[in-house]
């Protein structure tokens, strides 16, 4: 499977998988050393958050209040691996 499919996957699994996920990006995205796996980094906004972010926007980085995870896909069937935290260097 193909990186735009990987991240077509990703996207959507963030998307069922946390339903109050809105404003869902890519970030970044390789294949694994083995070519067996796609990592995948999403970033989001919890739809709790969204309100606060109005209220803050000028004073705050903006990448604080996303949150963020790494996928690991099959790289030949796309199924997702594993979901974990992903923490973006300040």
């Amino acid at each position: 499977m193909s990186a735009k499919e990987a991240a077509a996957k990703a996207l959507e699994y963030v998307g069922e998988l946390s339903p109050d996920a809105k404003y869902i990006a890519l970030e970044g995205i390789e294949l694994s050393p083995e070519q067996d796996a796609w990592y995948v980094v999403v970033g989001y906004v919890m739809a709790s958050d969204i309100p606060q972010m109005a209220l803050v926007a000028a004073n705050v980085d903006m990448r604080s209040r996303r949150t963020y995870k790494r996928l690991i896909l099959d790289a030949g069937t796309l199924e997702l691996r594993k979901m974990e935290p992903y923490e973006i260097a300040a």
